[in-house]
């Protein structure tokens, strides 16, 4: 069955914030964060983590900005709340666990190959706290062997 969610992704290279947002016919939610060399590998593990049941809650906040998010699950459904100051707010969502991962695998392996045809991916030369060093990419590749097991 597929799914009908969709995942687009956006990283700036320079100063390094990250944005993850992915959308069902009824809700977008988007997992936005500074220093992503820090955050991509931290929001991977907590997916990952909760996709295998080693964890059923997580708290990740955001590096940059005052926000956090509360990641559950009941080993179907993902549930999230965004604990945001501007706009100020709790916002909650829900997503089914392993379609909501499949879309940030999909996503990502799409935004790389983007990457890749531009030139930008494999990076010349290893930069320490690049988002998309190889540190951060081992993270996903070891996210995404989660649903080829």
């Amino acid at each position: 069955m597929e799914s009908d969610y969709q995942c687009f992704i956006d990283i700036r290279f320079r100063g390094g914030d990250i944005q993850f947002d992915v959308s069902s016919d009824t809700q977008l939610f988007s997992f936005k964060s500074g220093i992503g060399f820090v955050a991509i590998p931290h929001f991977l593990s907590t997916l990952s983590s909760l996709y295998k049941g080693e964890i059923s809650e997580a708290q990740l906040y955001c590096h940059g900005n005052s926000d956090y998010y509360k990641f559950t699950s009941d080993s179907a459904n993902l549930f999230i709340e965004h604990i945001g100051h501007y706009p100020e707010g709790i916002f909650k969502y829900k997503f089914k666990l392993k379609e909501y991962i499949e879309a940030i695998d999909t996503g990502f392996k799409k935004y790389l190959q983007q990457l890749e045809k531009e030139g930008i991916l494999p990076l010349k030369t290893q930069e320490i706290g690049h988002p998309l060093g190889d540190d951060v990419l081992n993270a996903f590749y070891n996210f995404s062997s989660l649903l080829n097991r």
